[in-house]
């Protein structure tokens, strides 16, 4: 595999980007932490949202000394500790993050919510934070539980649109009925187009549809994500550590995985047929590899692109998976924040 890009003086792990079309330009906004917490794990808890440029990451531009901190924990604020992974997306009048952080105060201080952070240029060292802060159902583990293999789960939000004019979100996450240690779960959440704008200002609470995969063998589903393939059918992906990895087909690999879900009478996001029991998973990149959290980027062919799980900063993987994009196309709606 090729090299990690590392940063000048930051531990770097998980990423997510946006493409500048025009400018043929990818913006990076990644986790980052001092690297002296590494070695004892407390790192994570440290963590702020850097910004990096890159225009095919053979090579990363990192920036000045303030962009790794362009978004950062508020004392104020519910999102008081530390920023984990989150999703970037294009509005007319500026950009949103999705990001996942937890408040201190409530419960062991692990119980994560989904957050947002709007900026009207993607070069800004400062993002607005919003009050907003979107929840766990009922139906998803809604705190750590005694016994779990893992901490709660409410994290690493992915959206993208459908042609049925609604707006849908993948959330890492654990369903509160299962065998604790093996119910990691994909959430799925939608909205109306038109209910949008309320949404993101807290004004409007997204609809909890059933989790898109609930499979009963992973204790995590970290960073999911979807995609579209060559065959017309659409491609689930998420990465899991091996020791949380207990599916039938996967022989305990861990890594970046996928689940195929076809297509009923169509090639439409209308018409996946989502399989939430299945356990018909897919290694495409094993735990033993290197990588993990990875992102599929279309715009280099699918390929597989996460952080290195050993020394920490980007790594291409060399895999060209050719999936191609979801409609994240969000440049009509205007959101007043």
């Amino acid at each position: 595999m090729p090299p990690s890009m590392q940063h000048p003086s930051r531990h770097v792990w998980d990423f997510w980007y946006h493409f500048d079309a025009e400018a043929k330009l990818f913006h990076i906004f990644y986790l980052n932490a001092d690297r002296a917490l590494v070695s004892s794990g407390k790192h994570h808890f440290a963590s702020t949202v850097g910004h990096a440029t890159t225009p095919d990451f053979d090579s990363i531009d990192w920036g000045d000394e303030d962009s790794f901190n362009i978004l950062k924990p508020s004392p104020g604020h519910w999102a008081n500790t530390s920023i984990w992974s989150g999703d970037v997306i294009k509005v007319k009048n500026g950009y949103l993050m999705f990001y996942t952080s937890r408040d201190r105060n409530q419960d062991d201080g692990l119980t994560q919510s989904i957050g947002v952070a709007y900026t009207d240029n993607l070069w800004s060292t400062q993002w607005q934070v919003l009050d907003t802060q979107i929840n766990p159902s009922a139906a998803y583990q809604t705190k750590s539980l005694d016994g779990d293999l893992t901490f709660h789960a409410w994290r690493d939000p992915f959206l993208f649109r459908r042609q049925d004019g609604c707006i849908d979100m993948l959330v890492a996450a654990k369903t509160s009925a299962g065998a604790v240690g093996c119910n990691g779960a994909i959430a799925l959440l939608t909205l109306a187009t038109a209910d949008f704008p309320a949404a993101i200002r807290g004004e409007r609470e997204w609809n909890y549809l059933a989790p898109i995969a609930q499979p009963c063998c992973y204790a995590e589903m970290e960073v999911p994500q979807l995609y579209k393939n060559s065959r017309g059918s659409y491609e689930l992906v998420f990465s899991t550590w091996a020791k949380y990895d207990f599916a039938p087909a996967t022989a305990g690999q861990g890594g970046f995985q996928s689940l195929t879900l076809p297509t009923s009478g169509g090639t439409s996001e209308e018409t996946i047929s989502f399989s939430p029991s299945s356990q018909d998973f897919q290694v495409l990149i094993p735990e033993s590899k290197g990588l993990y959290a990875c992102r599929i980027v279309p715009e280099l062919d699918g390929e597989i692109i996460g952080f290195d799980s050993q020394a920490g900063g980007i790594r291409r993987s060399g895999i060209k998976t050719k999936f191609e994009a979801m409609n994240r196309d969000f440049s009509d709606l205007i959101v007043v924040i």
